[in-house]
């Protein structure tokens, strides 16, 4: 079996922010982290999202060629990314070689299928700064939510999917000016009517392959209404070039190379294996992503590779998130201010972020991100549960390493395998919120043993007392294998932690589930340190900053 784990596209505009990459880089990271260690055929496939308008203005106002500008904060938004743990496979561009070959032999085998038309729309027009507005141009209220964080495309609030005639009061996002009118245009279309029935047979049969239930019941909403041909090509100069007679004047609409970037993108790892993953009948597909990108991987992404007819295997779990909200601390990709990822790892390392926001992980509601909350969960949960067991543990056994003996830790440690067998029962089900906190329930149990069982005290009564001597050892024994299991299982969430608590028992490098089961022991010549330490004052200060 071979796994390919994937993460919505990061828009290389501009620096994601604490909720884009909650919502879809980092548990895309988690879980790939997970199948490591378990030894699993698996690759991480993400990186820029490369096209669009927004890029093409930014880049005309900064006075680069897009390019320039897209491939520079590529390097920028990847390495973040590399500061936070993150462990891709390959990180690449939707504007590459690789995916521009991609794209055109799908194109093609679409065109040849007849899934691809020619229809007539309506586009938006800015008679002020005189350019045709592409989706993320044109904004006003949303004719369903009546929010007025309505795009061309897309309701950013409720989420349903638009065109730019269905906006209320529209105004152009360049100048701001309602001084709007809409033209008639020629575009290339998919006929996603003519793939519905399909696509509603693959999304009613891989949704029970631990779908979340938003991916479900909104993807069949939509089909139950009703799939309309979809515009595949903008009016514009920036993106790949549309390969057809009497489109010379388009480029494929950044949604369609977008997802095909998934399969380019790994291409551009690797000429040769690529297809081994994407062609291949054993082949399992995770899409992690915000509940704002359903539509484009449930819908148009299944509906491109059956049209296709060229062997791709199809998505196999779908893990949309729901949003991590701040009312406190400013998130904004789109403006370019707040708390993103590169000024968040200047305030505190990744192990500490990665452990938070995934205790916070937004997986079945919205949850809410404050200052207070994220220095609760470090200096209370990392600092005062796991980080100071594992420090009391190795401190009692260190001290009195003559008096532990091979005594069996026996029910302590059937207790424990319970827990973990919850952790790994949690990770099969992709619910990896709930595997952290199961972690954290190990670490409780650990605290709730020593301080019922005082083994300092048995240690000072082992001299007089001989039953004294074998309780003792029995419970070090019980505790170090706690604290060994949760330097194992720490990996996925904080692999910095996790790899100075298996220095411990003197191993090296990415552990594996498989250690488990492996004889241990403290290797007593590796100086005691905290794995994690407390959020300072002057680190709430400089998050202060951004509320």
């Amino acid at each position: 079996m071979k796994t390919i784990v994937t993460s919505a596209l990061p828009y290389s505009y501009s620096m994601p922010h604490l909720g884009n990459f909650t919502g879809s880089v980092l548990p895309a990271d988690v879980y790939f982290k997970y199948l490591q260690m378990r030894g699993e055929d698996a690759i991480f496939i993400c990186g820029s999202d490369q096209h669009g308008t927004p890029i093409e203005l930014r880049a005309i106002k900064e006075k680069v060629e897009p390019e320039e500008l897209a491939n520079s904060m590529h390097d920028q938004i990847r390495e973040a990314f590399e500061r936070f743990g993150c462990t891709f496979t390959h990180y690449g561009k939707t504007h590459s070689e690789a995916n521009r070959k991609t794209v055109y032999e799908i194109f093609e085998a679409l065109h040849k299928d007849r899934f691809i038309i020619e229809q007539e729309s309506t586009q938006p027009y800015c008679s002020n700064d005189r350019r045709f507005l592409t989706d993320r141009l044109i904004e006003g209220t949303c004719p369903y939510c009546k929010s007025n964080e309505a795009r061309g495309d897309q309701c950013n609030s409720c989420g349903k999917l638009l065109t730019p005639e269905q906006i209320i009061d529209p105004h152009c996002t360049i100048c701001g000016k309602s001084d709007i009118t809409f033209k008639v245009v020629k575009n290339l279309a998919i006929s996603l009517d003519r793939l519905q029935g399909e696509i509603k047979r693959f999304i009613t049969s891989a949704s029970k392959n631990e779908w979340t239930k938003n991916a479900v019941n909104k993807s069949l909403s939509y089909v139950d209404e009703g799939l309309k041909p979809r515009d595949i090509t903008r009016h514009m100069k920036w993106g790949f070039p549309v390969p057809m007679a009497g489109f010379e004047d388009a480029v494929f609409y950044v949604w369609f190379d977008a997802i095909i970037g998934y399969i380019g993108m790994t291409r551009e790892w690797d000429e040769k294996r690529w297809e081994g993953y994407w062609k291949g009948k054993d082949t399992s597909i995770v899409h992690f992503m915000g509940k704002d990108n359903i539509e484009f991987h449930t819908l148009m992404w299944p509906g491109v590779l059956i049209g296709s007819k060229l062997g791709y295997a199809l998505p196999t779990t779908i893990r949309a998130s729901e949003y991590l909200t701040s009312r406190q601390v400013k998130f904004s990709k789109s403006k370019g201010v707040g708390l993103t990822i590169d000024r968040a790892i200047e305030i505190a390392d990744s192990d500490y972020w990665r452990f938070a926001l995934m205790h916070m992980y937004p997986e079945t509601a919205d949850s809410e991100f404050t200052i207070d909350l994220f220095v609760e969960i470090v200096n209370k949960i990392m600092n005062g549960k796991v980080g100071n067991l594992l420090n009391r543990v190795l401190t009692i056994a260190s001290a009195n390493r003559q008096l532990i003996g091979k005594a069996n830790p026996g029910k302590y440690e059937a207790d424990a395998e319970k827990i973990v067998k919850r952790y790994m029962d949690h990770f099969n089900k992709f619910e990896l919120r709930e595997a952290l906190h199961a972690l954290v329930e190990l670490a409780d149990y650990g605290n709730e043993l020593m301080s019922k069982t005082e083994p300092w005290k048995l240690a000072k009564m082992a001299a007089q007392s001989p039953g004294s001597k074998e309780e003792f050892s029995t419970i070090m024994n019980a505790l170090v294998e706690i604290i060994y299991k949760m330097g194992i299982m720490l990996h996925p969430f904080s692999p910095t932690a996790s790899a100075v608590a298996m220095s411990f028992f003197g191993i090296k490098g990415q552990p594996e589930f498989a250690m488990f089961g492996h004889p241990h022991e403290v290797d007593y010549s590796v100086e005691i340190k905290p794995i994690f330490e407390k959020i300072t004052e002057k680190q709430v200060a400089m998050l202060e900053k951004y509320t």
